[in-house]
């Protein structure tokens, strides 16, 4: 099939596209090397993003068999192609905080108490986007109103871990449990933002399993099609749900090195009606998203420095403090292997960056 991929941000569904065997056409806003050496690719300016009649007029010039949305453009509304996503209504839906707390207690599943006005003031809160994604604009709650546009979220201690599941819109597969890495300092990740996942969830089998029930309950409670997530906190207690991201995860890169399922081919599928038959993971394999801690100028090709990193930013680019300048992988035989080898391969490239810029 010729598919096209355009988004905010598509590498790691463009090129699982392509690894499947399709003719594929990346529309992004960066154009990273590993995308544009693999498939045709194209640049997308920031400010076309939310162009509706914009992202059309891309659509009717690549004229595809099928259009994923990726980050930025899931809710626009397509013309007359055969779009591999969630509906737009759904999406907004589903990615709705407040409303999805509201579906989660009156289904019985365990969720932080939320609130969009006066939360009590005796428990620790987060202060979270109402409709947002990757930990950013979370804080802790110091207080007072709750903004507009924001929910105040009873704050949950534990390990972050998330659920990437394949749904027919009515009967769902767990395809991977992750663990979830967010605002690691060794990434220059700050706050609750979104770093990367290890794959799999390094916690008995009963508990991975157990999540992988209540995460394939939830999407297909929701009627979700295709790939989508369910971000949880692991207490000592429970598995607390925190979200559904009705959309291709992070964690993709992480779950196919880890399980060598095509999630976009199981993805396309579903929406045929057929969910892929789920194995065991294969090994252990990890995706971390490096953030720049200072303004910089990439001059070269970061692959020089290091083998295994994606999302590889062309010569010319300028990243400013606080952006992703790129993401490392490794996989292992153990959780421990994994971590070992994204930290050595992170401070190679700050070695190698530092000596470039010096």
């Amino acid at each position: 099939m010729r598919i096209l991929v355009i988004g905010q941000s598509v590498r790691n569904i463009a090129l699982s596209a392509f690894r499947a065997g399709h003719s594929v056409v990346a529309v992004d806003c960066y154009c990273d090397l590993d995308l544009f050496e693999a498939v045709e690719a194209h640049r997308l300016p920031v400010e076309d993003l939310l162009d509706a009649d914009r992202i059309n007029a891309i659509i009717e010039g690549v004229d595809p068999d099928a259009v994923v949305l990726g980050p930025g453009v899931e809710t626009i509304r397509i013309n007359g192609y055969s779009v591999m996503n969630n509906s737009p209504d759904r999406i907004l839906r589903v990615s709705d905080k407040l409303w999805l707390a509201r579906w989660l207690e009156e289904s019985g599943y365990p969720h932080p108490d939320t609130w969009d006005r006066d939360p009590p003031d005796d428990r620790r809160m987060m202060l979270k986007p109402r409709i947002g994604a990757g930990g950013c604009g979370c804080r802790i709650f110091e207080g007072g109103a709750v903004p507009p546009g924001y929910i105040a979220q009873e704050f949950v201690e534990g390990v972050p871990a998330s659920a990437s599941v394949i749904c027919d819109g009515s009967d769902a597969r767990t395809i991977a449990v992750n663990e979830q890495l967010s605002g690691a300092a060794w990434l220059n990740a700050d706050g609750f933002r979104y770093c990367g996942n290890i794959t799999p969830l390094d916690v008995d089998e009963d508990t991975r399993k157990r999540i992988a029930r209540i995460a394939e309950e939830i999407v297909a409670g929701l009627e979700l099609v295709g790939s989508n997530g369910v971000d949880f906190i692991l207490t000592e207690n429970d598995a607390v749900v925190i979200e559904v991201n009705p959309r291709f995860q992070g964690s993709l890169d992480s779950v196919e090195l880890s399980t060598g399922i095509s999630l976009f081919q199981a993805h396309l599928k579903a929406f045929e009606g057929r969910l892929p038959e789920v194995g065991r993971e294969v090994r252990f394999a990890g995706r971390a998203v490096l953030y720049s801690s200072e303004l910089i100028r990439i001059d070269h090709d970061l692959r020089r420095i290091t083998s295994c990193i994606a999302d590889v930013p062309t010569p010319g680019s300028v990243i400013g403090m606080g952006e992703p300048m790129l993401s490392i992988l490794a996989t292992g035989s153990g959780r421990d292997e994994v971590m070992s080898s994204l930290k050595e391969r992170r401070d190679a490239l700050i070695q190698g960056i530092q000596r470039k810029v010096s």
